[in-house]
């Protein structure tokens, strides 16, 4: 991997000169929503300038090809045609476009692991209820070896398919790049084929893929995918790519909401609609109801941006992972607790690192009663939030307090120390009952619940 040499060096000032952040605001927390340079936000509010001057114009001819070229862009980095991919608002439409799609049969089964996107639970608790598709979780405690993983993940497929006799059959297994929470690299290189070959359809959720770790669609050949360009790309948000293998398209037979682009098939005896000069996939999703979808178009400035300034993904690539390993490691040695890893793994290799919190779970003095554990996450997102002016993304898995840590170009290391000395501050005041009875927002929102 060659790097060059940025025009703006990485970190703090990066950050202050570079993004829109609050100079008061530490933001540790990038894997959430992402952000975007300033350069990006002027070239957005410029299209949108361009959509009021003349919106009827803009909107019936311009924006379709702006659509387009950013799905070229994005094509690219994927390794993919751009007649295979869309653009929607997040990944959660795209796998819930597929989820709603396809045509379920009684004995088909999805299989996916316990640390899934809280999303993506709730769509599958939801086909499970309304579609009568069963739902089978393979058994994996992280931290896991890779290799140990894939293997799990084709012994439950065939102990399915076996012990159905043919009346249950594993139709769909999910799996993703980088999990969210914890997060961890998944080895997704090795597992989408291992599960190809078991005849099961791959939904790939890589939310946490493009400007994060290398997706080759091209190779990898997935049936379907998901990836947001807001998270780590740069682009406004909301923004995902949402990628349906040709041989699969027919299986898409609406967006959702349903566009003007739909076709019914047809039936027998009626004469079937003229065949589009463009993808019919494609078309299918250009046009769904008027909204504001100007950040689209602006996946091109956010590539300037990551070349010109930060000098390629390479170097981009290089910096957050390294950032990432050595901020764990120092705040692991700062809390005296330890990273998430394990020796037969690749799960580091990303933007994350997933420290232990100083908490344990008991009836013990300073440590945190059973029945009040539930709140500790959502209480330290709300005092960090209020009192820290920072946001600290922690979560409960499997009896113990994990600490997600992002690594990204505008972050330096002092940055997440200053940040863990704060939430260890925090740690000392749960373990004094702090967080008991403590009154949370009602409108606290939790995107990444559902691992806890």
């Amino acid at each position: 991997m060659s790097t060059k040499q940025p025009q703006a060096s990485f970190g703090t000032a990066l950050r202050h000169a570079h993004f829109a952040f609050s100079p008061s605001y530490l933001p540790l927390n990038h894997g959430s929503f992402g952000s975007h340079p300033k350069a990006v936000t002027e070239v957005n509010n410029a299209i949108r300038a361009q959509v009021e001057a003349a919106p009827d114009s803009f909107i019936v001819f311009d924006f379709a090809r702006g659509a387009a070229k950013s799905r070229e862009l994005t094509a690219k980095m994927l390794h993919c045609s751009p007649t295979d991919i869309v653009l929607v608002q997040n990944a959660t439409v795209g796998m819930d476009t597929v989820f709603k799609n396809i045509e379920w049969e009684k004995g088909d089964v999805i299989l996916c692991y316990e640390i899934i996107y809280g999303a993506v639970a709730s769509e599958l608790s939801w086909l499970k209820i309304e579609r009568g598709v069963d739902v089978e979780m393979v058994e994996c405690e992280w931290p896991i070896g890779d290799e140990e993983m894939v293997r799990r993940y084709v012994d439950a497929i065939r102990k399915i398919n076996n012990e159905g006799e043919g009346k249950r059959r594993v139709r769909m297994a999910v799996c993703d790049t980088v999990v969210s929470m914890p997060g961890v690299r998944i080895p997704f290189e090795k597992l989408v084929p291992a599960l190809k070959a078991e005849g099961v359809m791959v939904m790939l959720d890589a939310a946490h893929g493009v400007g994060h770790v290398n997706v080759d669609l091209g190779k990898l050949q997935p049936d379907f995918a998901v990836t947001n360009l807001h998270k780590w790309l740069f682009v406004p948000r909301p923004c995902a790519a949402f990628y349906v293998r040709k041989d699969q398209q027919e299986k898409i037979k609406t967006s959702l909401p349903t566009s003007v682009g739909y076709k019914p098939r047809p039936v027998a005896g009626e004469e079937p609609f003229p065949h589009s000069e463009s993808s019919e996939f494609v078309e299918l999703f250009d046009w769904a109801g008027t909204v504001d979808n100007t950040n689209f178009l602006c996946v091109e400035a956010a590539l300037k941006f990551r070349e010109e300034i930060c000098g390629g993904e390479d170097t981009i690539n290089s910096y957050c992972t390294t950032i990432a390993r050595e901020a764990g490691d120092k705040v692991a040695a700062m809390f005296d607790t330890e990273i998430m890893d394990h020796p037969d793994s690749n799960m580091r290799d990303c933007y994350f690192s997933n420290v232990r919190l100083p908490l344990e779970i008991g009836n013990g003095e300073g440590q945190v009663k059973p029945e009040n554990a539930g709140t500790v996450a959502d209480w330290i997102k709300s005092a960090s939030a209020k009192e820290c002016n920072t946001y600290f993304q922690t979560m409960l898995y499997r009896g113990s307090w994990w600490w997600r840590i992002s690594g990204q170009i505008y972050l330096e290391l002092d940055d997440i120390v200053k940040g863990a000395e704060m939430l260890l501050g925090l740690c000392e005041r749960i373990k004094k009952g702090e967080h008991v009875g403590a009154k949370l927002s009602p409108y606290h929102y939790r995107p990444e619940a559902g691992a806890e």
